[in-house]
């Protein structure tokens, strides 16, 4: 199996990979912050305009990255690439290569309290709506103690939903709707847990997406 790797975020200082694709070859948020007078937060607004206008050679650098897998690292700042014009439209030109999916990483350190693990799992459904692409869950640093607890209520909706009936205030009470009707539209999934510093659950997170991509496996 081969694999390709595609750097979609114009900030990133270093990548713990070699990328066949970086964006940074024609965006730089560095250059832009200097050419345009910005901060840090105007840059990367825009560079993800600057990405759309330059759209056809982003998608012809991305199709001549030939392996059967691509993998493709968006800025971690989701209102950046998820919320913008720019990630939708960058995985549409994506369609014409390919297909698609989205792993949204979940950090456990994240969710502290039963209305955190409703939040973590709406976002999943968000990426979903937005992108309009099938959306895996993967939750990242099992490793940890606390990471346990979490993936327990993450995987188990009647377990989350047990949990907020405990919570109080108007956050509870909107999480805990929010998770029922959930229920009736969320995709077929299931939690991926894995450990991106002991390598544990890359397999299993293969098999989900191969899953996916081929339609012939149960996600749930």
């Amino acid at each position: 199996m081969s694999v390709g790797y595609v750097n979609l975020d114009p900030g990133a200082d270093i990548l713990p990979y070699k990328a066949d694709f970086d964006i940074r070859r024609y965006v730089n948020v560095r250059d832009v912050m200097k050419k345009y007078g910005l901060g840090p937060n105007g840059a990367f607004i825009k560079c993800a305009d600057l990405m759309l206008e330059d759209l056809e050679r982003i998608i012809a650098g991305i199709d001549s990255v030939k392996s059967e897998y691509v993998i493709v690292d968006t800025p971690g700042q989701m209102e950046l690439f998820v919320f913008r014009r720019s990630g939708p439209t960058i995985i549409d030109g994506l369609r014409s290569l390919g297909f698609p999916i989205a792993v949204v990483v979940f950090d456990p350190s994240l969710a502290g309290s039963p209305v955190d693990i409703a939040a973590l799992k709406l976002m999943t459904t968000v990426v979903q709506l937005r992108l309009n692409v099938d959306s895996v869950p993967v939750l990242n640093k099992v490793d940890l103690p606390s990471s346990s607890e979490v993936a327990k209520v993450l995987e188990s909706s009647k377990d989350l939903l047990e949990a907020l009936r405990y919570e109080e205030g108007l956050s509870a009470d909107l999480a805990q709707a929010l998770m029922t009707v959930l229920e009736d539209y969320r995709q077929a999934s299931r939690l991926v847990k894995v450990s991106a510093l002991q390598g544990t659950g890359l397999e299993e997170l293969y098999d989900i997406l191969h899953e996916v991509y081929c339609t012939c496996g149960d996600l749930t």
